[in-house]
């Protein structure tokens, strides 16, 4: 008689376990599926990276832009040399070289220390 109660108790006790793990299961899965729903509505990593490659993909096109466009800039140089002379030369800006560059008609022009120079910009 004992052994049919307490059979019957290990029954009880059991399917209430397997019920509970069923409903924290179920809980788990809801709770899941809430969460899914919400990251859905979120940004995903994934799609946060290509944003952001293609934001740095046009910053790195527009400082290429402005680059090349003041390199290719043209600027007159006025030099005076010691005696008076004024000469006016032709450059772009990424072929003048401290002292030195290249004008427009491809002549390699060097100043010296003494004359004195002017960039003027168009």
């Amino acid at each position: 008689m004992l052994t049919k109660i307490l059979f019957t108790f290990v029954v009880i006790v059991g399917v209430a376990i397997f019920y509970r793990q069923k409903a924290e299961k179920e809980n788990a899965a809801r709770t899941q599926k809430n969460q899914d729903v919400q990251a859905e509505a979120s940004l995903q990593p994934r799609t946060l990276a290509y944003i952001l490659i293609a934001v740095l993909v046009a910053i790195s096109m527009g400082v290429f832009a402005f680059s090349w466009q003041r390199d290719n800039q043209i600027v007159n140089i006025r030099v005076t040399a010691e005696s008076g002379n004024t000469v006016t030369y032709q450059a772009y800006q990424k072929n003048i070289k401290g002292r030195s560059f290249v004008s427009l008609s491809g002549s390699q022009i060097t100043l010296g220390e003494s004359d004195r120079v002017e960039m003027i910009t168009q």
